[in-house]
């Protein structure tokens, strides 16, 4: 097995896949169909009049190539490139399979031109093997962005309608039937037959995408994870984060294009819009600005944009990272969770909010526990102390809570922890299962302020090495089992 880490093909091996379009290609030797690791990109995105292009992949079936679930695979790019690096594919990220690969750009009118390339296998785990070369995809070089996912036709799950919005054909937003104590989603990666069937059988009714903002955005990665979770007959939040550093610079007018962005994405039909996410530390928020008034001004302006684009789009405020780290690491790193919630109070933000975003998943005890921690006794390892630590500053305001992370981390099936999260060591799969339907009881239960929607973290991620093992908090586990999705289910009335 090769692993790949450069890719430098020479334009006279690829007479055989380049044709007429010069100014949209991507460089490939059709001999390396297999691949693994990073795979660099080359190649050129210059069409008239471009505004921007990135690179996306998507699962390929030779029987029946036309797909509309494509994942991007390097951020949106605004310089064009000829001749050139387009970015790298981590290829460690997607399953082993066979995939085709394209590069997508977008002119000022909104216009899509593509150049597509298949089967490429990819094969980190050394099981998949492609005897096909590399070819040009046969697919019309320059689409309207209305049908750049294919033609669209009525859900066969659900009960979504086709609407045009502003001139594009879009899955109206379903009736769901709820049946849960509260109405509780997934944090989805690839949302696959398999996610959306143990996504149903659990009785969830929503799906959660993060989606990223960059300036100059166009509206393509949002309208595809709108459609995607309308056609499954699922209701859709949207977590959409800008990038801190262009947060840090640009002033109003960094708040302004983000807002204007979250109102585009409103327009289109999202039913929810989580607007930006943990901006209590440095992670996601400007080191040494970090302070509740900043963001209140950034949610009142999205606030205003979204409900003049879409007045029944939900707009819940960013959720904050669960943490008493201030006194270690000092404000301009990090606020306190609970600092942090009642600086956002004082600012006002229940009057240009519908709901305030919580994240809970450090719990290694049932979600009943209030106290009893190995680690310690911080409010936070414990659910109804974390919900207490939210509600208390909005006592006297009229506003629910949305979880919008809620999950239990469980190695089990995997391996070893890295040792940031080792005190999740010994948590079984079934313990996580068992908690998170007693903690959307607790949830759907608590008094002090109501909780209007659960969004497990999450359902399928598969991204396990380094340090952050997402997929140990996936509910979908590595044995193709859902054990959380028979306790969930058991809940529905």
């Amino acid at each position: 097995m090769r692993r790949l880490v450069l890719l430098i093909a020479l334009l006279g091996m690829l007479s055989m896949i380049v044709t007429a379009q010069e100014d949209i290609r991507l460089d490939w030797d059709p001999a390396l169909n297999t691949v693994t690791g990073a795979v660099a990109l080359t190649g050129t995105a210059n069409i008239a009049n471009q505004q921007i292009f990135f690179v996306e992949a998507a699962t390929y079936d030779p029987a029946n190539p036309v797909t509309d679930q494509w994942t991007p695979v390097i951020l949106p790019q605004f310089v064009p490139v000829t001749d050139g690096a387009l970015g790298s594919w981590d290829t460690t990220t997607f399953p082993d399979g066979l995939y085709q690969i394209r590069v997508h750009a977008v002119n000022q009118n909104n216009d899509s031109v593509f150049y597509a390339l298949a089967p490429i296998a990819v094969n980190n785990g050394g099981t998949i093997t492609n005897t096909e070369q590399v070819a040009r995809l046969d697919m019309a070089a320059v689409v309207n962005e209305e049908a750049s996912a294919g033609s669209l036709e009525p859900a066969s799950v659900g009960n979504s309608e086709i609407i045009i919005v502003n001139g594009i054909e879009m899955y109206g937003s379903p009736d769901v039937d709820n049946r849960l104590p509260v109405p509780v989603g997934g944090h989805v990666r690839h949302f696959d037959d398999t996610t959306k069937e143990i996504m149903r059988e659990a009785g969830m009714t929503w799906v959660k995408w993060q989606v990223p903002y960059h300036e100059g955005e166009d509206l393509v990665i949002a309208r595809d994870r709108i459609n995607w979770s309308h056609e499954a007959g699922f209701k859709v939040v949207l977590s959409i984060t800008g990038e801190k550093d262009a947060l840090a610079t640009g002033g109003e007018a960094y708040l302004d294009g983000y807002a204007e962005f979250l109102g585009g994405v409103a327009a289109i039909g999202a039913d929810a819009i989580e607007v930006w996410n943990e901006m209590n530390i440095d992670r996601e928020w400007p080191t040494g600005q970090i302070d509740p008034r900043r963001y209140a001004i950034m949610l009142e302006k999205a606030y205003n944009s979204i409900k003049d684009a879409n007045p029944d789009t939900l707009v819940i405020t960013g959720a904050l990272a669960p943490t008493g780290a201030e006194g270690a690491f000092g404000l301009a790193s990090v606020w306190n969770d609970d600092r942090y919630y009642q600086g956002m109070a004082n600012a006002g933000v229940a009057n240009f909010s519908d709901c305030i975003g919580v994240h809970y998943n450090e719990g290694i005890l049932p979600p009943t526990a209030q106290g009893g921690d190995p680690r310690d006794e911080y409010p936070t390892r414990y659910l109804p102390l974390m919900l207490n630590r939210v509600a208390f500053p909005f006592r006297a305001q009229e506003i629910p809570m949305c979880i919008t992370e809620m999950g239990y981390l469980s190695p089990e099936g995997y391996g070893p922890l890295p040792g940031g999260f080792s005190w999740a060591a010994n948590v079984s799969v079934q313990e996580q299962a068992e908690w998170l339907a007693q903690a959307i009881t607790v949830a759907s239960n608590f008094e002090s302020m109501p909780v209007d929607m659960i969004i497990v973290w999450n359902i399928d991620f598969d991204n396990y090495e380094g340090e952050d093992p997402q997929a140990g908090y996936a509910i979908l586990r590595p044995d193709g089992t859902c054990p959380a999705c028979q306790t969930i289910a058991a809940l529905q009335q």
